[in-house]
């Protein structure tokens, strides 16, 4: 896989991410009934699932089946109980409108929530633009520079969310997820593998001080870099999706099932 390949894709699936954010809220994707007591699932589009076909729509790209809230929900006493109202390109303004999406009483008898979100806010819309046509330029390293630079003001964007999202749900465990390193070492372009990997530390982190910072002890981090070690892009079994562009660069259906385990090994949920 040449640089200009893997970054043209990388492009692609990042453009129709970027260009389809919806202004406001898309309706939620149920799984079953949500009632008192449900699982919420909130967020970007590795919380919809869009790296994983089936895909529900055009817009919000969620995976009924194969989404790690699906995966989750379907091996657990929440099986009839979850919704997922995530959507691709959500920023942490657009968090908000999806809980205010959910039917009335969801939010106030959830008894579980998880979360990801942060990378739009970190700039990839810039980084695309910048990046399309030569992830070794000077545009993209500026690009990724100034996307550092305001991982604080990102940092305080995700303290006010999560902040939000405890108030709306009084009665759940929050599950704030990270974002996995895309690219194994192993992947034929090491720069770009590298420059890549060391911006999602950087949010990764940056999404962990926002968790200590919200100060609340229903809100948690499931930090994912150790779960996907050796299943990135170019590795010899990639929990990353990588070729058509709708799905690349997201969790593809055994990385959402280790999205799934993530959550399954720290929060109290009753099997089926």
């Amino acid at each position: 896989m040449p640089r200009l390949s893997a970054v043209s894709i990388l492009t692609l699936g990042l453009v129709v991410a970027a260009g389809i954010a919806p202004t406001s809220a898309a309706p939620g994707a149920s799984i079953g009934k949500s009632v008192g007591g449900s699982y919420v699932a909130l967020g970007d589009s590795f919380t919809a699932g869009q790296g994983a076909s089936p895909t529900l729509d055009g817009v919000c790209f969620r995976s009924p089946t194969e989404s790690y809230p699906a995966i989750l929900a379907n091996s657990s006493s929440y099986r009839d109980r979850t919704v997922n109202v995530a959507c691709s390109a959500a920023s942490t303004t657009l968090v908000p409108g999806q809980i205010a999406s959910l039917g009335t009483g969801v939010a106030a008898n959830a008894s579980l929530v998880t979360i990801t979100v942060g990378g739009i806010d970190a700039g990839v819309a810039a980084i695309v633009a910048a990046c399309g046509q030569d992830s070794q330029s000077l545009a993209c390293q500026a690009a990724f520079g100034t996307a550092l630079q305001n991982l604080p003001n990102v940092t305080q964007s995700l303290v006010g969310t999560y902040t939000a999202v405890a108030a709306a749900f009084p009665k759940a465990q929050i599950y704030v997820l990270t974002y996995p390193r895309l690219f194994d070492p192993m992947f034929p372009d090491p720069v770009t593998a590298a420059t890549v990997n060391g911006a999602t530390d950087a949010l990764n982190g940056a999404i962990g001080q926002a968790v200590s910072l919200t100060g609340n002890p229903r809100v948690s981090l499931i930090n994912v870099t150790d779960r996907f070690a050796a299943h990135g892009i170019g590795s010899a079994d990639p929990w990353i999706a990588y070729g058509p562009p709708v799905e690349s660069f997201h969790p593809n259906a055994a990385g959402n099932a280790a999205y799934a385990a993530a959550v399954r090994e720290v929060a109290t949920i009753r099997g089926r």
